[in-house]
């Protein structure tokens, strides 16, 4: 039999928005509404946001919200019998207030292009983690859906200590979402371990024979073998790992390290790095398979997901959409992370429009083959905007790679680029240098570091590790580029470490990086002190 009305009226709601920019009514919000409308006269209007017609009162035909407006202002005298009109808008007012507050601005998913984040004491919460709170909300918007019945969570971060992450984290384990992590250090942090505890809690036994639980650490029979319960007791989750059990956890070795227990979400440490001999896990990766309206999604950081990488440095974030290629080949990287495949000397990178990620370490790599140092030979110093631009923020210059890149950026500034560098944490050697070279009008120089309570430490300095280009790069004279990730300039970062970088050649993220590299240089000293006294 053909169906028939029209499909709002099929689905018993005439209530639901279809106007751009209006959130949906849910059973959430109309519980909202019942909170704040209590009285007996407005109880249909309730029962009709839920849609309930048995009662007298039909629903009420509009779009969106409005249609809670026009139906509390028809039917007030006799909802309010005696009522001001005052009251009843005072009402509306707040009614729509509230849904509007219930549908945060992440539900249509990530942005696509760079987020920065100003660190303390130059902004607030907002500003300190703006960053964070771009991954969080990703995360927040990775759900099961029919179509995409199996979404992932991948992520690749020297520290994650945050406690909001690591319960969001948690949530989307448990609502079916696989989440895969890669840290570090510091899994002696109750955060870290909570973490630990309720990815690795379903885990195949190692042979140290931890008791485990049910999927995302849930509670399963206290009968069933392998459980930190007694025989007869409730059925209980895992408590919280102590730190060596959260060691002995993401240590543990399985057949199948990629789903790890039947979750497919787990929690893996490097000895060292992943890939390398010593050094560290260093790559800052968070991606997305589906996340409400996007999919394949992939962030590239300088920022871990903690309060220091918030609130101590400045560090920037790009967001890559519905880039499959990009996103399988960060995928394919991070099992190779979690299986200890080692790398050899070649180099390993992805090629996918716009964007070239590569990946570390290339062992026994040095200056013949450093990539960077390839990057910045492409580079020529007369192009169709005249004097091609180099702007570097970078944290960690150290060594001889730090001494060659640096050599490399004096030859451009010779050739007639104009290089301008903001730093973090140079060695004393190479800020001598660059001092030198600043006090001879060669490059332009500022320090980011701030020591705003004399205890000998920088309470903020910058962390963010980018090169911008505005020039002749190769055959192109009008190119426009980033490159960014997680790489110091020293040479563990190209050797030994796990390290991500991004190169991007666009002129829209050229733009948003150089905005941010102003604003850090607003923020810094201009060098050296003989000609710029503080």
């Amino acid at each position: 039999m053909p169906r028939t009305g029209s499909r709002r009226e099929r689905r018993g709601s005439s209530c639901l928005p279809t106007s751009p920019g209006f959130p949906p009514v849910s059973p959430r919000w109309c519980g909202a509404v019942s909170n704040l409308t209590r009285h007996q006269g407005l109880r249909p209007i309730v029962r009709a946001c839920r849609g309930d017609t048995s009662h007298q009162h039909q629903q009420p035909q509009g779009k969106g919200l409005s249609c809670w407006a026009n139906r509390l202002l028809r039917d007030r005298p006799a909802a309010y019998p005696g009522r001001s009109v005052r009251r009843v808008t005072l009402l509306l007012v707040t009614v729509l207030s509230a849904s509007f507050l219930l549908v945060p601005a992440s539900a249509v998913g990530p942005n696509g292009g760079a987020v920065f984040n100003t660190p303390r004491p130059y902004a607030g919460d907002k500003g300190n983690y703006k960053i964070v709170r771009t991954v969080e909300n990703a995360i927040r918007n990775t759900v099961r859906t029919k179509k995409h019945p199996r979404p992932v969570i991948h992520i690749s971060t020297y520290l994650l200590d945050r406690p909001k992450t690591v319960k969001m984290l948690i949530s989307a384990c448990r609502r079916g979402v696989q989440v895969r992590v890669l840290l570090d250090e510091d899994i002696a942090s109750r955060p870290s371990r909570k973490l630990i505890t309720a990815l690795n809690a379903d885990n195949v036994r190692g042979h140290n024979a931890d008791p485990r639980a049910g999927r995302c650490n849930r509670p399963l029979r206290a009968d069933h073998g392998g459980l930190r319960t007694k025989v007869g007791a409730d059925a209980q989750a895992l408590e919280t790992f102590t730190a060596r059990e959260a060691a002995r956890s993401i240590a543990a070795p399985s057949k199948d390290s990629a789903t790890w227990g039947k979750d497919g979400s787990y929690v893996k440490k490097c000895e060292g790095s992943c890939r390398g001999k010593g050094g560290n896990m260093h790559s800052k990766f968070y991606l997305f398979s589906h996340t409400k309206k996007s999919h394949h999604v992939v962030m590239v950081s300088s920022s871990n997901l903690n309060r220091g990488g918030a609130r101590l440095g400045w560090n920037d974030m790009y967001v890559a959409k519905k880039r499959k290629k990009l996103y399988r080949g960060f995928k394919a990287m991070h099992r190779l992370m979690t299986d200890d495949v080692r790398s050899d000397g070649r180099k390993v990178e992805v090629k996918d429009g716009p964007y070239v990620a590569r990946f570390f370490p290339m062992r026994n790599a040095g200056k013949k083959n450093d990539p960077t140092l390839q990057d910045l030979n492409r580079i020529r110093c007369k192009s169709g905007f005249g004097r091609t631009q180099v702007h570097v923020s970078m944290f960690y210059w150290k060594g001889k790679r730090g001494d060659y890149l640096l050599d490399k950026l004096a030859s451009l500034a010779r050739n007639g680029c104009k290089v301008r560098i903001v730093y973090g944490a140079p060695s004393r050697a190479l800020a001598k240098r660059m001092r030198a070279m600043a006090k001879r009008h060669l490059i332009d120089l500022w320090d980011s570091r701030w020591d705003y309570n004399d205890d000998g430490w920088s309470e903020v300095r910058t962390h963010a590790k980018y090169v911008l280009v505005k020039g002749t790069i190769g055959k192109d004279r009008k190119a426009h580029a980033v490159w960014t990730g997680s790489q110091n300039w020293v040479g563990g970062s190209l050797s030994i470490s796990d390290e991500t970088t991004l190169n991007i050649r666009m002129r829209s993220a050229y733009e948003s990086y150089r905005k941010n590299w102003v604003k850090i240089k607003k923020h810094s000293r201009r060098l050296p002190y003989s000609q710029y006294p503080r």
